[in-house]
């Protein structure tokens, strides 16, 4: 059964019946600190607290802030997440997921993919592994 989806300023949130925590970021978002911050502190809620598999649809068009890069750069994902497929065909959040996976070892696996179809194939793998 799907939950409840969660909207916050940057994200639209729900856990599948999978477990999976899907992510979609709102079609012209603003990512900065403060709404990334909130938006973070919805995660243990859905995913009682535990890590997850979580399937970030990235496809809409958003900004992002240097602050808010730096926040994702710290290892705040690391806390909640198992692994983390991104969905996208933006030139720009490629390259934004490949300066944060460089600058900072990722602990939780985080790769990206074109169709969420392929998202949730790699997803899959880390199930196994539990």
């Amino acid at each position: 059964m799907t939950q409840k989806k969660v909207r916050t300023k940057i994200n639209e949130k729900w856990v599948d019946e999978n477990g999976i925590l899907w992510i979609k970021v709102i079609e012209g978002a603003h990512i900065d600190l403060p709404s990334l911050i909130d938006d973070n502190a919805v995660n243990a809620p859905l995913t009682g607290g535990k890590k997850a598999l979580a399937l970030y649809d990235a496809r809409n068009y958003y900004t992002i802030t240097n602050e808010a890069t730096d926040y994702l750069r710290s290892g705040i994902l690391n806390k909640s997440r198992i692994a983390t497929a991104i969905v996208t065909s933006s030139l720009g959040t490629r390259l934004l997921v490949n300066f944060l996976g460089k600058i900072k070892k990722v602990e939780s696996p985080m790769k990206m993919f074109a169709t969420e179809e392929e998202a949730l194939v790699w997803l899959d793998t880390f199930k196994m592994k539990d």
